[in-house]
């Protein structure tokens, strides 16, 4: 199966297109908003993030197309390698990567004086009615793209308009740069019922790891008749206890459990477990969209299975991997006295409307909020479409996560790959006792292996051993490459291994597993497989939607994606909450990371996406990637 997507290119309109990972559907779209017509726009990549190494010696295809607001990544002057190059073996970084000084930003606007009294002016900010508000490098249609903004989003902006050059209303620099046209996508009322209705953020930064060395799946340890706890294994997982008999500690996991205390404590890993948003999947049959929330004979109306389905739906509730939504949110403002949800600037709606539509097949959503209503319990999506949360299944994010290598701990680093493996632990006289190991549990290992009873053992470094043939070893380099210097960040991807390592110079501070493609190292052209090569990562989003086709033989529709990065054509890091299979090839194409994994991944990486923003794009200042068999 491709996945297929459709995008409008500045002065270049593309028709279908097929590639091997997942694409953005509608957002964010590369063309400009309203007055400025889509060739006034110029490509925010300029074809300055060319492919190293190519899959095919062959210039790229028209259906291998850049992702929105990038040029085809097979540039001239691209360097291509046969199938399995390594790029670890580049004698130097090639030019097509190598920082031009591109980025940086023109000094249109001086930096406002300042006074005694400045920190007691008036604050002057703007908001973002859109699912994206583009951030310009200059006060022009015609300017470099920086990033984008999305609904909700307000930021700090100067008093005055930088100029009105095809913007009736003003050009106004925000924070920390860039410049934003208000109008169709962009408001200084900050009270538009488009920002009230999107003013819930995602979450993007998740607590530090707890445990500096062992990481793993949290695994339940029964400590008292009937009560269980869950194990503080992952980075910024905090260990919820249940308090009376019999709680289950893994629905305290869920988004939106102990809510309240959890948003005391400032813990958003207890409640998302690295996802931005608390999601749910569509069930079949999918549920309407409502404009409204509707009442009981509407709902009837649009829902005529609806008494079964209510029956049915209580039934699941009770069933033991039933995961509960969220405690209730007060009905949002913008919903109370029959009111529909205002549309997202370019979101035509009647104002009549009740249902906009019906979820696709295999589709997933980002909730802004859940409420009661009616006996029922909704949600508010990112979309600004009210969904009948029975009709759903509340995502249960992956548990796992991967090793913070702090200062003194390094490579070579195992994960269980067995869900019953076990290590040995030497005992005081010479002995050994068995000690289970957690299902993808990290294990620092001293580089050094044993053989005893016939049975090849790696060494840990706390001393106990663990089979070979039970983990998944990741290795230092085997060389040095030439881009590894002081100070630079870079990724390496193994394809064989599963494995991704972050490096600082020649220091690797974290490692996990991943999915890549389904088909191995195949053709990324024509199969489901990643492509390998020297890259830069040139585009952020903290969530974006991707989708495939409905006459696909595996259609889906995955709104806000979270946490991706691209970094050539349509390949990408990103957060997976539709599976937890990390350590096996599984993707479209793309580099799969459950969200801990993603969301650490992108706040380590450039371009940095400032707090505000909901994207950033990058010439030639992005992380450096390296992905091989």
């Amino acid at each position: 199966m491709r996945v297929r997507g459709t995008f409008l290119l500045p002065a270049m309109a593309l028709a279908t297109l097929s590639v091997s990972c997942p694409r953005p559907a509608s957002e964010p779209s590369a063309t400009s908003p309203a007055p400025a017509p889509a060739s006034a726009v110029t490509a925010p990549l300029a074809a300055a993030a060319p492919a190293v190494a190519a899959p095919a010696p062959s210039a790229a295809r028209a259906e291998d197309a850049a992702p929105p607001g990038e040029e085809a990544a097979t540039a001239p002057g691209a360097l291509a390698a046969a199938p399995g190059g390594d790029p670890l073996a580049l004698p130097a970084l090639p030019p097509e990567l190598v920082d031009d000084g591109s980025d940086k930003l023109p000094e249109i606007d001086p930096p406002p004086a300042t006074s005694p009294t400045a920190a007691e002016e008036e604050v002057h900010e703007l908001a973002s009615i859109a699912r994206e508000t583009w951030v310009f490098a200059e006060p022009r249609w015609t300017s470099r793209r920086i990033g984008y903004l999305r609904a909700g989003a307000v930021v700090a902006r100067r008093p005055e308009p930088s100029g009105r050059t095809s913007c009736a209303d003003g050009w106004y620099h925000i924070e920390p740069n860039g410049y934003v046209c208000i109008g169709a996508s962009a408001t200084l009322n900050i009270h538009d019922l488009a920002v009230e209705a999107s003013s819930r953020r995602p979450v993007r930064r998740f607590a530090s790891p707890t445990l500096p060395v062992v990481r793993g799946e949290a695994a339940p340890a029964t400590t008292q008749a009937g009560e269980v706890t869950l194990a503080a294994t992952q980075p910024g997982e905090t260990a919820l206890a249940a308090t009376q008999p019999g709680a289950n500690a893994l629905a305290a996991t869920q988004p939106g459990a102990n809510a309240l205390a959890a948003t005391q404590a400032g813990d958003a890993t207890a409640l998302l477990g690295g996802l931005p948003y608390t999601y749910v999947m569509s069930r079949s049959p999918t549920p309407p969209l409502y404009a409204r929330l509707p009442d009981g004979d509407e709902q009837r109306g649009a829902e005529p299975d609806l008494a079964g389905h209510l029956l049915r739906a209580a039934t699941a509730a009770r069933a033991p991997d039933f995961v509960a939504p969220p405690p209730p949110d007060a009905t949002p403002s913008v919903l109370l006295y029959g009111r529909p949800a205002p549309g997202l600037a370019g979101d035509r709606r009647s104002p009549d409307a009740l249902v906009l539509g019906r979820a696709r097949t295999r589709s997933g959503f980002a909730l802004l909020s859940t409420f009661d209503h009616d006996g029922r319990r909704f949600g508010l999506t990112t979309d600004l479409a009210v969904l009948p949360l029975d009709r759903t299944r509340v995502i249960r994010p992956s548990a796992f996560a991967g090793l913070a290598l702090p200062e003194g701990v390094t490579l070579p680093v195992a994960f269980a790959r067995r869900r019953h493996a076990a290590r040995l632990v030497p005992g005081e006289r010479g002995g050994a006792t068995r000690a289970p190991l957690r299902f993808r549990e990290a294990i620092p290992l001293s580089g050094a292996s044993r053989r005893l009873g016939g049975i090849d053992y790696l060494e840990a470094r706390d001393g106990s051993l663990v089979r070979s043939d039970e983990v998944v070893r990741v290795d230092p380099l085997p060389r040095t490459p030439a881009w590894a210097v002081r100070g630079r960040k870079w990724i390496d991807v193994s394809i064989d291994k599963q494995s991704l390592v972050a490096y600082e110079g020649t220091r690797p501070v974290y490692v996990t597993l991943v999915s890549t493609g389904a088909d191995g190292l195949g053709d990324p052209k024509t199969t489901r497989s990643t492509i390998q090569g020297l890259f830069r990562i040139h585009t952020k989003h903290v969530t974006v939607t991707m989708d495939g086709d409905e006459e696909d033989e595996d259609p889906f529709d995955f709104r806000d994606v979270p946490f991706v990065q691209y970094f050539t054509e349509g390949f990408a890091f990103h957060a997976a909450y539709w599976h937890d299979d990390f350590g096996t090839p599984r993707s479209h194409g793309c580099v799969n990371l459950s969200p801990l994994d993603a969301a650490w991944l992108f706040e380590w990486t450039t371009p940095e996406v400032p707090a505000e923003w909901h994207g950033a794009l990058s010439l030639r200042k992005g992380t450096l990637v390296s992905i091989r068999p």
